[in-house]
């Protein structure tokens, strides 16, 4: 694994969320602000990020390895919720944080940290692989993952059809019959949506370095709950895991693939759902924050123990 890819990416993320926590400090976020910008991220930005993903024009593609991507993510986006309920009841995860922990369990950093490092470690094409998983991904993060952060707050989601046309849900559809049509789109489009949605994680990392900033540092270093999770989540699961993969996937770059893209440090989308749905939004960003630190350790770690 390229250690390079990996420690400049997370220079770059904690450098914004450092910006984020300066600026709660100095009063531009907090409060209001930080409610009216997560609806903005969640409703706006993000979903234009989702978009921007299929409007490239990606050439000749392999449909075969395609097609097999796509079904590998539905079947591990069907078995990590089991898989995370049965994790939340097992370590007895209180009922206040059970849905921001299976969301946790769930959702991986499969963008802004999973893209560079596949990119590094399998070549530009892989990337479009990448954004095959992030499509999926966002469908059941906008739908099943918002719901279960929901029951942890004090607004609740309910699953009916004005949720299924949200932005995110009606945009990951609409990305998923783009990219299998092939439908190409002019630059004059590409551009400023492609723009708009580069600012989703930016902004994401402003909000949660703004949430840290709540909180007293020495609760999110020293608080065991977080370790254990990475060991769980990040170390034991994917070790557990591969055998089972490799029973199943024959072909060496899709095992490598699948292995790499799943095991990525928790989602910030967690934190943005978390403040809209007034769960436990501390929480979720110390888990964000911790996971995305150890990240550095526990991805080389999983590359030379599994591939």
């Amino acid at each position: 694994m390229d250690i390079n890819v990996l420690v400049n990416q997370l220079i770059i993320l904690f450098l914004m969320l450092f910006t984020g926590f300066g600026l709660n400090k100095l009063g531009l976020l907090g409060g209001e602000v930080d409610a009216k910008l997560t609806t903005f991220v969640l409703q706006f930005t993000m979903p234009l990020m989702i978009l921007a993903s299929v409007l490239g024009n990606f050439g000749e593609r392999n449909i075969p390895m395609v097609l097999a991507i796509f079904i590998i993510s539905v079947v591990m986006y069907i078995l990590l919720p089991i898989v995370a309920f049965l994790a939340s009841r097992i370590f007895r995860i209180p009922d206040y944080h059970r849905g921001v922990y299976q969301y946790m369990f769930i959702f991986g950093n499969t963008g802004f940290m999973g893209f560079p490092l596949i990119n590094a470690l399998f070549g530009s094409e892989a990337v479009l692989y990448a954004g095959i998983v992030n499509i999926v991904f966002n469908l059941l993060s906008f739908s099943y993952g918002a719901y279960v952060v929901s029951l942890d707050g004090n607004k609740k989601l309910e699953l009916n059809v004005k949720t299924l046309l949200s932005p995110g849900i009606s945009i990951s559809i609409l990305a998923i019959i783009i990219y299998f049509l092939n439908i190409k789109f002019p630059s004059v489009i590409v551009s400023p949506v492609t723009s708009f949605g580069n600012m989703t994680t930016p902004l994401a990392m402003l909000l949660i370095g703004s949430t840290l900033a709540k909180m007293d540092l020495k609760s999110v270093f020293t608080d065991i709950s977080c370790y254990i999770f990475i060991l769980v989540r990040m170390l034991a699961l994917p070790v557990a895991l591969f055998p089972l993969l490799n029973l199943f996937i024959t072909d060496e770059f899709l095992l490598q693939f699948t292995l790499i893209i799943f095991v990525m440090p928790v989602a910030n989308s967690c934190v943005l759902f978390a403040k809209q749905y007034e769960a436990d939004e501390e929480f979720a960003a110390k888990n964000v924050f911790v996971s995305t630190l150890c990240s550095i350790v526990t991805l080389p770690l999983i590359s030379m123990i599994c591939l």
